[in-house]
C-alpha cells in the first residue's frame, strides 16, 4: 500500500519556529518558505517514517496545534493525525528487525501466535485457560444451527480483525499480510459440535413469555475454564472472620504488566533470578536430570526505593505467574488462630492458580527473630505458620515465596535455613550505567527538547536510588508543565481544554531545578 505523510506550516511567531525548521532539515523531500504567506513542508514516505519516526514525531509536537499547520495522508487532507498509531507500527518493526528469532516477534507473547501480528488483540486466537468476561474469543462469533452445532462466524471474525488492521495502519508494517490472517481464519473449524466434542459446554439461558419458560441454548464456550478470578484481597475478611462459602468472590489469575525491559539497572540480577525461579518452572526436567531440588524461596534485600517490589512483579510476568503480593501485617487478626488461617488462605489460592509466585513486602515486620519465650507471641506464631508452609511447599506443585527487607538481620534466622529463604540476592543502588538506563526508561515516551545532554546528565544521578532516578524524571515532567500554564488560572477560568500542550518540550533546566529539589529535600 501506497503511503506518505506530508505536514505543512506557515511561518510562526513561536519561539518554537526556529527549532521546527531545524527538524525540518533533518528530511529529505521539504520545502521551506521565505515568505509568511507560503508554506513549509516536508513529505515523508513510509520507509524514512520508518527511519526517522522519532523526528517525525518530534516536529508533529512542535507544530500540530498551530492554527496554519496542516497535514495530508497520501495526498488527501486530513483534519487529525494520531501520530502514536504510526509509531507504534513503525517501531514494532524496528523490533522485528533487531529480534535474535524474528517469526516470534510477532506472536501476542511466548509461544502464543495470535494472528500473525501481535497489534491484533481484539479477538483472541486461543483458547483461554481463564476466562475475563471482557475477553472476545474467535468461538464467540456464531450461532446454534441446530440444538448442539454451533456455526463459527468466519466472515464477522474477518471484518472484525480487518477493521482493527485499518484503524491501527498495521497494514503499513512492511512484513504485514491479511493473507496470512485470512489462512488462520480459514484454518478455525466451520462448526463445533458440542454432542461430538466433549470438550466444549453450551450456555443456556431461560426465557419467560407469561406463564411458560423455555430454556434455549444461546452460546458455547470451552470446559475447565476458570471464570472471572480476582486477585488476594483482604476484602475476602471481614473482620477477622473469613466469609461464607456462597458468599466469596470468584477467583482470577493477576499477571503484573511489568517487564525486566521496564525496571533498568539490574543485568546482574537479572541472570540469578531465571536461573532461580525461571527456569526450575519452565524446565524442571532439567533440575531433575541432575537430581536437584529448585530453591523454594528468595530474599531481595538491600536500600529502599530501588525495585524489589518491581523486580518480584517482573519474575511473575516472565514466567505468567498468577502474582499475590501481601504486606505482612495485613494477615494479622486479633482473632486467636485467624492469621494462620489467612496465611493458609494465600498458599491455597497459589496452589489453584498455578504457577504463582506468593510475595511478602517487608517481611521484617512479621517475621522477626523470635526467643524461646516469646513462642506464644502472635507474630511468632504466624512465623511458625509461615515456616510449616515453606517446608511442605513441594505439595503445593509451581508456588514460589518471594520477600522483600530492607532490615534483612531482623529476620528470623530459621527463615533463611536451606529449604525455606535459602537463597539472597542484594540489590543495590544502580551503577552509572543503571542510572543512564533507569532515566532512560522514565523519559522516552516524554517530549524532550533536542538540546538536552542526557549523557553527561545522568553523570549527576550516580549515588541515588531506583526511586530517586524516577523522581527526576517525573519532577522534571512536571516543571514543564508548571513553566508552560498557570495551571491555577487555567482551572479557575476553566481553560484546560485551550492549552497547547503539544508545544511543551522539556528541557535541561526542568531536569535540572527536579534533581536539586530532590537533594535540598534530602539534606
Amino acid at each position: 500500500m501506497p503511503f506518505s505523510l506530508e505536514i505543512r506550516f506557515k511561518k510562526s511567531t513561536s519561539k518554537s519556529y526556529p527549532e521546527a525548521l531545524r527538524l525540518l532539515k533533518k528530511f529529505s523531500n521539504i520545502m521551506i518558505s521565505e515568505s509568511d504567506d507560503q508554506e513549509n513542508a516536508v513529505t515523508i514516505s513510509k520507509d524514512e517514517f520508518i527511519e526517522k519516526y522519532r523526528k517525525f514525531n518530534e516536529l508533529w509536537s512542535l507544530v500540530g496545534n498551530w492554527k496554519s499547520s496542516r497535514v495530508l495522508i497520501n495526498g488527501e487532507p486530513s483534519e487529525f493525525l494520531n501520530i502514536n498509531i504510526y509509531s507504534t507500527v513503525f517501531g514494532c518493526y524496528e523490533k522485528y528487525k533487531s529480534a535474535v528469532i524474528q517469526e516470534e516477534h510477532c506472536h501476542l507473547y511466548g509461544n502464543r501466535e495470535g494472528w500473525d501480528c501481535k497489534l491484533l488483540t481484539e479477538v483472541n486466537r486461543y483458547l483461554p485457560e481463564n476466562y475475563w468476561g471482557r475477553d472476545k474469543y474467535w468461538y464467540h462469533f456464531g450461532y446454534f444451527k441446530s440444538e448442539t452445532i454451533w456455526k463459527i462466524d468466519k466472515e464477522k471474525i474477518r471484518t472484525i480483525l480487518q477493521r482493527e488492521s485499518d484503524l491501527k495502519k498495521v497494514s503499513l508494517c512492511p512484513i504485514f499480510n491479511f493473507i496470512r490472517i485470512d489462512a488462520i481464519i480459514n484454518d478455525l473449524p466451520d462448526q463445533i459440535d458440542t454432542k461430538a466434542e466433549d470438550k466444549w459446554e453450551i450456555i443456556y439461558e431461560d426465557s419467560f413469555d407469561v406463564t411458560t419458560a423455555e430454556r434455549q441454548p444461546i452460546k458455547i464456550q470451552p470446559k475447565g475454564i476458570k471464570k472471572s478470578i480476582v486477585p488476594f484481597s483482604l476484602d475476602r475478611l471481614s473482620a477477622g472472620h473469613p466469609k461464607p462459602e456462597d458468599d466469596k468472590p470468584s477467583e482470577q489469575r493477576y499477571i503484573p504488566e511489568i517487564a525486566f525491559s521496564d525496571i533498568g539497572g539490574i543485568d546482574e540480577i537479572i541472570e540469578t533470578v531465571r536461573e532461580v525461579i525461571e527456569l526450575p518452572i519452565k524446565k524442571p526436567e532439567i533440575l531433575k536430570y541432575l537430581g536437584i531440588k529448585p530453591h523454594k524461596g528468595i530474599l531481595l534485600f538491600g536500600p529502599p526505593g530501588n525495585g524489589k517490589t518491581l523486580i518480584a512483579k517482573a519474575i511473575a510476568k516472565e514466567i505468567n505467574a498468577h502474582f499475590i503480593s501481601i504486606k505482612g501485617p495485613e494477615l494479622f487478626s486479633k482473632w486467636h488462630g485467624q492469621s494462620e488461617e489467612n496465611l493458609r488462605s494465600i498458599f491455597d489460592e497459589a496452589r489453584r492458580l498455578q504457577p504463582a509466585i506468593i510475595y511478602f513486602d517487608e517481611i521484617d515486620s512479621i517475621a522477626q527473630s523470635r526467643s524461646g519465650h516469646e513462642s506464644l507471641r502472635l507474630d511468632a506464631r504466624f512465623v511458625n505458620q509461615l515456616l510449616t508452609l515453606m517446608d511442605g511447599i513441594e505439595d503445593y506443585g509451581n508456588v514460589r515465596v518471594i520477600a522483600s527487607t530492607n532490615r534483612v538481620e531482623l529476620i528470623d534466622n530459621a527463615l533463611l535455613r536451606p529449604g525455606r529463604f535459602d537463597y539472597s540476592i542484594e540489590v543495590k543502588k544502580p551503577t552509572m550505567e543503571g542510572c543512564d538506563q533507569i532515566f532512560s526508561i522514565n523519559i522516552k515516551d516524554m517530549p524532550i527538547d533536542s538540546s538536552f545532554d542526557k549523557t553527561l546528565f545522568c553523570k549527576q544521578l550516580f549515588g541515588l536510588t531506583g526511586a530517586d532516578i524516577a523522581f527526576v524524571a517525573r519532577e522534571g515532567a512536571y516543571n514543564c508543565l508548571r513553566r508552560n500554564v498557570d495551571l491555577k488560572k487555567a482551572i479557575e477560568d476553566d481553560e484546560l481544554d485551550k492549552i497547547n500542550y503539544k508545544s511543551f518540550l522539556v528541557t535541561q533546566e526542568d531536569f535540572a531545578l527536579a534533581l536539586s529539589s530532590l537533594q535540598r529535600d534530602a539534606a
